[in-house]
């Protein structure tokens, strides 16, 4: 698939996840997800990831998910669904 195929899927869960997240899918159909701002002790210790990547859109959304609740910080949570948009590509 493209690039362009990708891109409104990782627009939709960078936005589900109030684009605290970039979002990407790498040449070799990983996705990934690099935090937009760096970590605190506090969320280190919490066990809050820099880096996150996942073989798709849906479980790569399970694993943010799964961030949001170990983030300490208010306003982490994220939207909802924060599950892949109907119709995106999954490998």
């Amino acid at each position: 698939m493209t690039d362009l195929h990708h891109s409104g899927t990782t627009e939709a869960l960078e936005s589900a996840f109030g684009d605290r997240w970039g979002i990407w899918v790498s040449d070799t159909g990983r996705w990934w997800a690099s935090r937009r701002q760096a970590l605190t002790a506090t969320q280190t210790s919490a066990g809050c990831k820099p880096f996150i990547h996942a073989a798709t859109a849906e479980e790569l959304a399970a694993h943010l998910r799964d961030q949001a609740r170990l983030d300490p910080a208010p306003g982490h949570e994220p939207a909802q669904p924060a599950a892949a948009p109907a119709g995106a590509y999954v490998d």
